[in-house]
């Protein structure tokens, strides 16, 4: 019981930290921009329907107001289809996460293969490759 963490645990939490901040900064950014659903049309709209609207719709009844963004594919003839809310909003969640995982990988991966270097080092181990074993 010397370690409550392993360091799997910890990369876990912090995958699952770094989810939760990206829905919340989603949600956010997209009641602030709903255009923001539109970068997700190359990857949700067909081929012969290339042009994306995000359409806003209002509904007042005795509870209240809401208000809902979905995203429609449209033609050059008028014909269109409709990519939804939820699909989006899970397409724009997966470009979020990707860059943030991206990022943290650039920032982060220099620094561990720094401190493998200097591992192998303090070993006595050669950190230099060379390119074939002599014979």
């Amino acid at each position: 019981m010397r370690y409550l963490l392993t360091r799997a645990g910890i990369v876990a939490a912090a995958l699952v930290a770094l989810a939760v901040a990206v829905i919340i900064i989603l949600s956010v950014g997209t009641v602030i921009y709903p255009g923001s659903l539109r970068w997700t049309a190359p990857v949700l709209c067909p081929d012969d329907q290339p042009d994306a609207f995000v359409v806003r719709t209002t509904v007042s009844d005795s509870e209240g107001t809401s208000t809902s963004f979905s995203l429609f594919c449209m033609g050059a003839r008028g014909d269109f289809s409709e990519a939804g809310s939820w699909r989006p909003l899970g397409v724009l969640f997966l470009y979020a996460y990707g860059a943030m995982l991206l990022l943290l990988a650039l920032l982060f991966l220099p620094s561990v293969r720094g401190r493998r270097k200097r591992r192998r080092v303090e070993r006595g181990i050669d950190p230099t490759p060379r390119p074939f074993a002599p014979l």
